[in-house]
């Protein structure tokens, strides 16, 4: 297969920070939802969401405040908003911080004591109490017309974060991914990472389903690899496959991880991928597997800015490959024009056979975007833009 880009289009820029976009189609219309207008990667957006009748013109018929959704006691409002397209409404999906709970220093030293008899080092220990001051959290609110909005309702227990949901035979179906680094006490998954020294997260995957969207039952669970930023999509034939980042590096030795299952999605058998990829997006199109995402570009591997001694930069973009469900193969079909810390894309089918994909991108280019390393990364600080381009794919 091959695929080519025609055109790539700017949806949005306003010289602030731009990020973590996804599209759908409802009612005859496109809507694109993002974080929008914030200080930095780290927070400050608010949450916008763009309609078009014909992905010509766009209208935003949605601008929150600062960290408006959802109130109450996040200390840090929606981000990486998901849209599930219903029957019923238009249903928008983000993940919030609120404040954790540190452990208190008696329970730490029966904790480290379980820990280390689990082969856990005393750094990774370290790392898994600091996740606990922050809860994570989801939120979801609703519209039936795209113009007025429900208020923001939690979603799940906190802990749980939800990614892209979809829907198959009246059902839907979405990922969620626990953190265990919030766990107060060392739980089967976390057991299984506790040994692992290149553990990053401490999350783990799970599949639930919903008939209105607002309430989900667990289906299964599916790993405890690390996984967060999960998409994925169904066959023909009803079988399921997910595509999960594992820990946030894109280093080697982290490849993505791909699981399968057939309904009732009880069992699911693991598939290791052939390269890290980071916030998978997935589509079956044409009968083949489509994934887009983050992924580093073989060859523009150089001495960092910041630790040449340690640490090596790499080029990494928004791209595009065919997943072999067979063996984990990942096969190139495009890169999309980005650079610095962008991507997070999400898919939908476009007219005449085209394949949408929106992503954002740091959106001014010095040689030094196309890099990337540890410190503050050209994408991580304002301005970046949403982006929307229009693929064709053949053989």
């Amino acid at each position: 297969m091959k695929a080519r880009w025609t055109r790539v289009d700017e949806l949005f820029n306003d010289g602030r920070h731009n990020a973590w976009p996804d599209i759908c189609y409802w009612r005859e219309r496109y809507y694109v939802a993002f974080n929008a207008s914030g200080v930095s990667h780290g927070g400050g957006h608010g949450l916008s969401l763009l309609e078009s009748v014909d992905g010509e013109r766009w209208e935003q018929v949605l601008m929150t405040g600062q960290d408006e959704w959802p109130g109450g006691d996040a200390v840090r409002g929606g981000t990486c908003p998901k849209l599930l397209p219903t029957s019923d409404g238009l249903l928008i999906f983000f993940n919030y911080y609120a404040a954790g709970q540190p452990i208190a220093e008696a329970q730490r030293e029966q904790l480290w004591r379980e820990w280390s008899a689990l082969g856990g080092g005393k750094a990774l220990f370290e790392h898994w109490l600091n996740h606990h001051d922050t809860s994570f959290a989801t939120g979801c609110v609703r519209t039936t017309d795209g113009r007025a909005f429900s208020g923001a309702v939690p979603v799940l227990d906190r802990g749980w974060r939800l990614w892209r949901p979809h829907t198959r035979a009246g059902i839907h179906y979405i990922i969620g991914y626990r953190c265990h680094g919030q766990d107060r006490e060392i739980t089967r998954q976390l057991a299984e990472m506790a040994a692992r020294p290149d553990t990053e997260m401490f999350e783990s995957a799970s599949l639930f389903c919903s008939t209105d969207g607002l309430e989900w039952s667990k289906v299964s669970d599916i790993a405890a690899d690390d996984n967060d930023e999960a998409d994925f999509d169904f066959a023909e034939d009803g079988r399921m496959l997910m595509v999960s980042r594992t820990g946030a590096s894109l280093k080697p030795e982290r490849p993505a991880m791909a699981y399968r299952s057939a309904p009732p999605y009880a069992a699911w058998l693991p598939l290791t991928l052939s390269e890290p990829v980071q916030a998978p997006a997935l589509r079956r199109f044409d009968g083949r597997w489509i994934l887009a995402g983050r992924g580093s570009v073989a060859g523009t591997a150089v001495p960092s800015r910041f630790a040449p001694d340690r640490e090596m930069d790499q080029y990494a973009a928004t791209r595009l490959w065919e997943l072999n469900e067979g063996t984990g193969e990942l096969t190139p079909l495009a890169t999309l024009p980005s650079w610095g810390d962008g991507s997070y894309p999400g898919i939908v089918p476009g007219p005449d056979g085209e394949l949408w994909v929106v992503y954002y991108s740091c959106s001014h280019t010095v040689d030094e975007n196309l890099l990337m390393g540890p410190g503050p990364l050209p994408g991580k600080t304002a301005p970046t833009a949403i982006y929307l381009a229009r693929l064709r794919l053949k053989d």
